[in-house]
């Protein structure tokens, strides 16, 4: 096994960890990620997918932000449960006002019609932008698919942040056509990383829709 193979599964069973922890959700979910990212950079140079090279950039920054938040305002699980607590006499009074509490800390929607236009033509642009960067500046392998990649899962992690829903069938897509991108690369290790969030993206849609349904 060479030395980027080994970073490369170091990277996904740390990316498996990061992710877990974070649907818990636990803080150290952050800085397990941020190092997975950071080590996904090498292999990503490595093999000449520079558009994901450079999104491992924005991942790892999104990463500090996320632990930051977390640390300053608290695991959002633990500080609604402490709420809960302290209203506990409320909640047995006003039936209605807990169904109240309960949507507001989930605040789970779907996306509208207009930003859901606005986005995909947004990736398409900014495919476009990076592909012809790539092209003229690097010598990066697959470009399109490298670009699109890139530009999607930008979008996908804007979706999560303000919890559309669909967020979870565009990584589902996004992940779908990675395993393919990894099998052409031979990043077995990385396959099989994304292999696991595809089927977690599906897991993610299924308890988001049900939860949606709990709240109406």
């Amino acid at each position: 096994m060479t030395t980027i193979q080994i970073i490369e599964l170091i990277s996904a069973l740390l990316g498996v960890a990061g992710v877990w922890l974070n649907t818990k959700p636990h803080i150290l979910g952050w800085p397990v990620g941020i190092v997975s990212v950071v080590l996904a950079s090498l292999v990503y140079f490595e093999s000449r997918l520079f558009a994901e090279f450079g999104l491992q950039i924005f991942y790892t920054i999104s990463g500090f932000y996320g632990w930051w938040k977390w640390h300053s305002e608290g695991n959002q699980e633990l500080g609604i449960g402490n709420q809960e607590t302290g209203i506990s006499n409320q909640e047995v009074g006003f039936g209605n006002q807990e169904l109240g509490i309960r949507k507001q800390r989930s605040g789970i929607r779907k996306i509208k019609s207009l930003e859901l236009i606005f986005s995909a033509v947004s990736g398409i642009v900014l495919t476009i932008v990076i592909c012809y960067f790539l092209k003229n500046n690097t010598t990066a392998d697959s470009p399109w698919l490298d670009s699109g990649l890139a530009a999607f899962s930008l979008i996908g992690q804007i979706w999560l942040a303000r919890k559309y829903i669909e967020n979870w069938l565009l990584w589902g897509f996004i992940n779908l056509i990675s395993i393919g991108l990894y099998f052409y690369k031979e990043l077995w290790f990385f396959l099989g990383f994304f292999s696991v969030l595809f089927l977690m993206s599906i897991w993610g849609y299924v308890s988001w829709r049900s939860k949606m349904k709990t709240e109406i």
